[in-house]
């Protein structure tokens, strides 16, 4: 027998009733692992606390913030991410793209390929960051011995400024063009062949049927994509970490997210990394919001 509604309450109020104990441990999930530490976080960021030092802490108001306004590798590190944001676009959107087209025409192979071109993304990123920390080796690595064939003295990719963010950016692109791919393949998936089917009886070629057709019907997916890609790039750190060791040579290839590790756990200072946090988090929550929007316009 079906369990009789509380009295006093309509259908549509114990519907509701119900929806609310169902969705209530998923938000206290958010609360004790999102919101507690963000709460923290804010509270730390105004400040002074510093691990090992002696000074009392304080509350001191905005001036971590400012501090961080005014630090010249702080307008860095977001240089650098938006490099290794542009850049990564630019090379997975397009080779993700053409691997998905290829796959979706079914040629001979085409399983085989399939399952081999989504092993980058299946591994661990600490050892794929060591596994390019080797290839990249200006002495010992494969990809210098190999270059040595073609050209006299290849780049020390992590030894120089521009080779190594274009090392990074190649790193990257190779976990994340799997991605892209699947991505876009469960696109082309899900489209109707119709529109197609009659633009090819009507003289259009391949190429205008992707220019005109394919291409405007995935752009829902491609700004998933984009989006997905964009806050993955802004919390980038464990392949920094491993092939970079820490974003060098220098700080050239330091993120916002690579700042923020080594202001608080190699420097000790909590209460500036708090606020460096706090601006990571600023940064990353406008991009849901403009992908709504844009996902909305005719």
């Amino acid at each position: 027998m079906p369990r009789a509604m509380p009295r006093g309450l309509s259908l549509e109020q114990a519907t509701r009733r119900l929806a609310v104990l169902l969705v209530l441990p998923t938000w206290v999930l958010l609360i004790l692992v999102f919101a507690l530490p963000l709460a923290g976080a804010i509270w730390l960021s105004f400040r002074n606390e510093t691990l090992g030092s002696f000074v009392t802490p304080r509350f001191i108001g905005w001036e971590n913030y400012r501090g961080a306004f005014a630090d010249p590798r702080f307008w860095e590190s977001i240089r650098t991410t938006l490099f290794f944001m542009v850049a990564g676009l630019a090379i997975q959107l397009p080779l993700g793209i053409g691997l998905a087209l290829l796959l979706h025409r079914n040629l001979r192979g085409t399983a085989f390929f399939r399952s081999a071109l989504i092993v980058p993304m299946l591994l661990t990123p600490v050892a794929v960051g060591l596994m390019w920390r080797f290839m990249l080796d200006a002495d010992f690595g494969i990809i210098n011995w190999a270059l040595r064939h073609v050209i006299d003295s290849p780049p020390n990719w992590l030894g120089a400024r521009i080779p190594a963010r274009f090392a990074v950016v190649m790193v990257d692109s190779w976990i994340s063009i799997p991605f892209v791919m699947l991505m876009v393949l469960a696109g082309l998936s899900s489209l109707p062949r119709g529109p197609a089917e009659a633009a090819a009886i009507d003289g259009a070629g391949p190429l205008a049927i992707f220019v005109f057709i394919t291409l405007p019907s995935l752009v829902p997916v491609i700004l998933v994509i984009v989006m997905i890609r964009v806050v993955d790039v802004v919390k980038l750190f464990d392949i920094l970490f491993i092939v970079t060791q820490r974003g060098g040579p220098g700080t050239a290839t330091q993120t916002l997210g690579l700042l923020t590790y080594n202001t608080g756990f190699i420097f000790f200072q909590t209460s500036r990394a708090a606020a460096l946090g706090v601006l990571l988090t600023l940064m990353v929550i406008p991009i849901y919001f403009i992908w709504r929007r844009v996902g909305r316009a005719p």
